[in-house]
């Protein structure tokens, strides 16, 4: 009769206990549980994106840490947006695009060919 390593009797084929389930992890690696509540169409996209590294990983477990780890490497090569640094900054672009949006817009140049026609026909017609 074998014992494991906290002591208890192990029979004949009573593996359970004695070998870990799951290959081991890497040094550098560390699995914590997650909880994500996300829309269906977004779950779909995270399952296809996950699908592409099921193949390069042991596990479904390490298959979606690949996948989320591509995503944070690529998030963060991302160009920030750019966003104002104090409040002031916020104000004045505030206050621009208050004023940009009731300033007059300007009437349609000889550019505009539906203008451009208006204009000809006014000129063709006689005067009364």
């Amino acid at each position: 009769m074998r014992r494991d390593r906290l002591g208890r009797r192990r029979g004949p084929g009573q593996e359970r206990g004695l070998r870990p389930l799951h290959p081991p992890l890497p040094e550098e690696w560390a699995s914590k549980s997650l909880r994500v509540a996300m829309s269906r169409g977004d779950w779909d996209r995270f399952e296809a994106l996950v699908a592409r590294y099921v193949g390069k990983a042991p596990t479904q477990a390490r298959a979606h840490g690949l996948a989320l780890s591509n995503l944070l490497r690529t998030a963060a090569t991302a160009q920030p947006e750019s966003r104002p640094s104090d409040w002031m900054d916020w104000e004045r672009r505030k206050t621009l695009q208050l004023l940009s949006s009731l300033a007059p817009q300007p009437e349609p140049g000889p550019l505009d060919w539906m203008d451009w026609e208006r204009r000809k026909t006014l000129r063709l017609l006689p005067l009364p």
